[in-house]
């Protein structure tokens, strides 16, 4: 069987550019909260004990830059995401 993609003269997928990165920022924003998740959970497998553990302190810090570093990227995407105009607010117009 052939698939409309083998047929000749049959119409290729094109996004516009604009619609393309609006749609990889979306994905980066629905990423976000799961990349948070995963970093603010990597200081509970650090040794506790022995030679190689790591001080309180220093965990307190890596949660600071992290915390800091998720608001800096939310922020970041949401000014991407408000920079795009919606598609629907122009074709029902």
């Amino acid at each position: 069987m052939t698939r409309a993609t083998d047929r000749p003269g049959s119409p290729t997928v094109f996004h516009e550019r604009r619609t393309y990165r609006k749609r990889r920022v979306m994905d980066a924003a629905r990423v976000t909260p799961v990349l948070a998740l995963i970093l603010w959970i990597i200081p509970m497998i650090w040794p506790q004990e022995g030679d190689g553990s790591v001080s309180s302190a220093t965990a307190l810090i890596y949660i600071f830059f992290v915390w800091a570093g998720i608001i800096l990227l939310t922020w970041g995407l949401s000014r991407l995401l408000a920079d795009v105009p919606d598609e629907s607010s122009d074709s029902e117009t």
